[in-house]
């Protein structure tokens, strides 16, 4: 979480507000499969692809009004 004194214009409040920031990882396509295959192409992606902080979104919240927007912005979020 972003402990910065930025602030992020807020769509709901129409101005620039002080905002709370999360990064989530993006499910990846192996998630969904259970299996003990599924799991071990699991593991060698996510330890190629260097562990769990490699496709991450960007959610920023508002901390007047609460509203939560994703915020993907630069190379480091495509």
């Amino acid at each position: 979480m972003s402990l910065s004194s930025d602030a992020h214009f807020c769509k709901k409040c129409q101005k620039d507000t002080p905002y709370s920031e999360i990064l989530v990882r993006k499910p990846s396509k192996y998630d969904t499969d259970r299996s003990v295959i599924g799991r071990i192409k699991l593991f060698a992606h996510t330890f190629i692809n260097g562990g769990n902080y490699h496709d991450m979104d960007r959610y920023v919240t508002c901390k007047v009004c609460g509203l939560k927007e994703l915020d993907n912005k630069g190379q480091e979020h495509e």
